[in-house]
């Protein structure tokens, strides 16, 4: 089963932009003459990309459905058809997923995104007065909102697989010269040409009690992978391969970045992605929130979890070939210092909660 072709603008050569100038401080490390073993492709980014994570939680799933969930269907318009969002300011991507957490919350997680900061600001005044009455509600509701400067993403995908930014049809796709080997995530990051983006880890930091609404201003360098794969497009072999040889250490990988948060992987939500009704769909996202990018490196290139995920990925590769089915996507975006995240009485380890000084708002 071959995945359908989605509707994207490819472009015949990367953008000369993404290419480590001769005198950039810090070199790629492609090796010198490597061809990947599958060509990938990346997204031209707007000047500033905002990706906002909206959540809402409960100890029991049928929950989930009520004030919150009321409101993202009015404010967010449908995830399967963009065109349909109430306002031009409305976002131009949405996504439904769910979860259940450590402390066995139930989440449904909604992800927008604009293409301009100016849009999105527009768009958040006229839903901020449901944000401001939220804490007198019982629900516990979040949301993490990232404003993205280009060259602080970067992107990866399949052209027959389209996820996240590349689902907007304004999106032009290039094939990227750096992918397929250890450091092509850093490579395709236009500031890493000048800059480390370090960051050390953060203590833990105990809330006085959680209730009410609370705000998290995050340090500099804080980096976010959303990372995909489906088996919508496999056939009974593939899945039953996928199923006993990728999905297990997939998942053990997932839950050591979730509950080791010395890794430097302070939140991990592993995601089934559904419709805005809480259907599930055969598509999984990780959403990561690292201290840096230097410790999402040292889990991909070092940790045994990684290793069993990545032999496992690579002993599939070779073994199918071009009919191959496992479809893969991510983004990664290393924040500038001064984003905000709200937590509205929500439990004390939800996302990066626990590990940045918080304001109470109220």
């Amino acid at each position: 089963m071959r995945p359908p072709l989605p509707i994207v603008n490819p472009r015949v050569d990367p953008p000369q932009l993404v290419y480590r100038p001769q005198d950039a401080k810090i070199q790629p490390r492609k090796p010198e003459g490597f061809v990947p073993a599958v060509q990938r492709w990346s997204a031209v980014l707007p000047d500033e990309l905002v990706v906002a994570t909206f959540g809402v939680q409960a100890l029991d799933a049928e929950h989930l459905d009520g004030e919150f969930m009321r409101w993202a269907r009015i404010a967010l318009g449908s995830s399967s058809s963009p065109s349909s969002a109430p306002s031009a300011d409305a976002p131009c991507i949405v996504d439904h997923a769910r979860y259940t957490d450590a402390a066995r919350y139930h989440h449904h997680v909604v992800v927008a995104y604009w293409r301009n900061p100016e849009s999105y600001a527009r768009w958040s005044a006229s839903h901020e007065e449901w944000w401001n009455t939220a804490a007198d509600r019982s629900e516990g509701v979040y949301r993490e909102v990232v404003h993205v400067p280009s060259e602080r993403a970067e992107t990866i995908y399949w052209l027959d697989y389209p996820g996240g930014l590349m689902r907007d049809a304004r999106t032009e796709l290039y094939p990227t010269p750096y992918c397929g080997y250890y450091g092509a995530m850093r490579d395709r990051l236009p500031a890493a040409a000048e800059d480390l983006l370090d960051a050390p880890k953060p203590d833990r930091h105990v809330k006085s009690g959680t209730h009410g609404r609370w705000r998290v201003t995050l340090p500099h360098n804080v980096a976010v992978i959303r990372s995909a794969h489906t088996w919508q497009f496999m056939d009974e072999e593939q899945l039953a391969d996928y199923g006993r040889k990728l999905k297990p250490p997939l998942e053990k990988g997932m839950d050591f970045l979730a509950t080791t948060p010395e890794s430097g992987c302070l939140s991990l939500r592993w995601l089934t992605v559904t419709n805005e009704e809480g259907v599930e769909k055969p598509e999984a996202h990780a959403t990561a929130y690292f201290a840096s990018l230097g410790d999402m490196e040292v889990w991909a290139e070092r940790h045994r979890t990684h290793a069993a995920i990545f032999g496992a990925a690579v002993a599939r590769y070779k073994h199918y070939g071009g009919r191959n089915q496992l479809r893969t996507w991510h983004e990664v975006f290393v924040l500038p210092e001064g984003q905000t995240f709200e937590y509205i009485n929500c439990h004390p380890e939800t996302g990066l909660l626990p590990f940045f000084d918080g304001e109470r708002v109220s």
